[in-house]
């Protein structure tokens, strides 16, 4: 299984003439799932050739207007095309009541929107938990409520058992698919596990961690812990002061490299950045001094978890 990761809005606060605001495509082959949903999306949706039809799943960190204001326009796209498929939108309290009112300006849409308001905590909350993928929120350190989500995929290692696929009529156009772990649904509408035609001999997880807006705090490390990938804001050069940064619910590159080493995570990207950097290079190559893994993310790059 591959994870792609493909950052629509790198920016913070206002857009930028390069960087839209915040919003992160995940694709596994099973999910297409946003992280923040910044003004601008459905435009980086359109350059990436993907259909918000195809959204499973839209997680918001909190409700300042950058991070939700694309919400809005792409559900009435999504009610305009017809979607019939649920989709389910999790967020910190107050996104009911955000969503609700988005969906009375679109109207009564052809499909059902499953919503989870989440209380997030210093302890580690569990948001959803579908076969092979469940995600998990803590409380980030901001000037609101704010969920860092940690989404993990389920990974499982053995021997492909082509017998049994063949007593369960699988067709063979399926059994890579299987083999890496994802779950099938048949034409039929049988569904297949990969447990089901795999000689499991080992099992594990892979971690994705994404803050939203955050000064750094424990939380964050905790919830980051040996994540393959730590994708934290980095609103702030590390020549900024902290105190003044932290105070507005923020972090430096250094803050985010430090939050990085501390957690043991294997490698860091730094997203929403202010518009008064140029050269985002800056603060990749200040964070490189603390955690060398690490980028700075543009708008429309994208990076790939192999699985």
């Amino acid at each position: 299984m591959l994870i792609r990761v493909t950052f629509l809005g790198t920016g913070a606060g206002t857009p930028g003439k390069d960087r839209y605001l915040p919003a992160i495509l995940i694709e596994d082959g099973q999910r297409r799932v946003l992280l923040d949903s910044g003004e601008g999306v459905q435009y980086r949706l359109l350059e990436v050739g993907i259909s918000p039809l195809k959204i499973t799943h839209i997680f918001i960190t909190h409700l300042h207007g950058d991070h939700v204001f694309g919400l809005p326009g792409l559900l009435a796209t999504m009610a305009m095309l017809g979607r019939k498929d649920d989709l389910i939108i999790a967020g910190p309290r107050g996104i009911t009541n955000f969503v609700k009112g988005a969906m009375e300006v679109v109207g009564d849409p052809p499909f059902n929107v499953l919503i989870y308001e989440v209380e997030p905590a210093e302890s580690t909350r569990d948001v959803v938990n579908e076969e092979n993928f469940y995600v998990q929120c803590t409380l980030a350190r901001h000037t609101i409520a704010d969920c860092a989500y940690a989404l993990h995929w389920r990974t499982y290692v053995g021997k492909f058992n082509p017998e049994r696929a063949r007593e369960l009529n699988v067709p063979v156009t399926y059994w890579k698919k299987l083999h890496m772990g994802e779950m099938v649904v048949l034409d039929d509408g049988r569904i297949v596990k990969p447990e089901d035609v795999v000689d499991i001999s080992s099992s594990g997880t892979v971690k994705l961690v994404y803050t939203g807006d955050t000064a750094p705090t424990d939380t964050v490390v905790n919830i980051s812990r040996n994540a393959q990938l730590l994708i934290h804001e980095s609103t702030f050069s590390a020549r900024e002061d902290g105190n003044l940064v932290w105070n507005q619910g923020h972090s430096r590159s250094i803050d985010a490299a430090s939050i990085a080493k501390e957690a043991g995570v294997e490698r860091l990207v730094l997203t929403h950045i202010s518009n008064r950097y140029s050269d985002p290079e800056l603060l990749a190559l200040e964070a490189s001094e603390i955690f060398p893994n690490v980028l700075a993310a543009r708008d429309l790059m994208s990076i790939v978890i192999n699985v």
